[in-house]
């Protein structure tokens, strides 16, 4: 099965890269569907498990990366958490799957929107201001060359920090083969008065916004 699966996952980019050659400019995407595998990658679950736990309700979430199973908006949905949530997915085939899922059941999508969209393509004017922001898969994928792009990886974490609420929270994934390369824009983002380390949960590592009690507490 996990060479099945590699295969498909590299069929899908021998695709993307026949086709660039013909459409340089074309947005590169991710060909494939991403399964609920806990086992390889457990961020989702372990983000759900985290929403039970701290009875986390009626909030805004953003979400980087729903996955074919949007295990994230089916729990928010199941368990009648109300939580906000706006996704995001790079993948036609996840974003295929949430919109077949919200023809056949509406009220799916009543608190769980997915956009289709690449990350480093968002400007902040253009977000709402979010409780809880997940960028798990932040540095695992990007096309510098895409005519789309607006941001880098610091970029796009300065973006979210901007639209969070004063005391949000930014969670990011330290399974994430991309999680090295934000260390250091979270030590820079954190040197610069903009999030605090709060804990790791599970896999996760969770970072605060400060907040303006924060600020009135720091010495002159």
């Amino acid at each position: 099965m996990q060479r099945l699966w590699r295969a498909r996952v590299r069929a899908g980019e021998i695709q993307q890269q026949i086709s660039a050659l013909f459409q340089p400019s074309r947005l590169r995407y991710v060909a494939h569907s991403w399964p609920l595998r806990p086992t390889v990658c457990p961020c989702d679950v372990h983000f759900c498990d985290y929403l039970d736990e701290r009875t986390i309700r009626g909030r805004t979430v953003f979400h980087f990366g729903t996955g074919g199973h949007h295990v994230v908006g089916t729990r928010n949905y199941t368990e009648e958490w109300r939580n906000e949530i706006l996704g995001l997915t790079l993948a036609p085939r996840e974003h295929a799957r949430y919109v077949s899922r919200v023809i056949r059941e509406p009220a799916f999508g009543r608190h769980y929107k997915v956009l289709f969209a690449d990350i480093y393509s968002l400007c902040a004017s253009a977000l709402p201001l979010f409780d809880l922001v997940s960028l798990f898969h932040l540095g695992e994928f990007g096309d510098p060359a895409s005519g789309g792009r607006r941001n880098d990886d610091e970029g796009v974490l300065r973006v979210f920090c901007s639209r969070l609420r004063p005391g949000g929270l930014l969670l990011l994934y330290r399974g994430s083969f991309g999680f090295t390369r934000i260390q250091p824009l979270l030590t820079r983002a954190a040197a610069d008065g903009l999030l605090s380390f709060t804990e790791d949960y599970k896999s996760l590592s969770i970072y605060r916004q400060p907040s303006s009690a924060d600020a009135a507490g720091k010495p002159a």
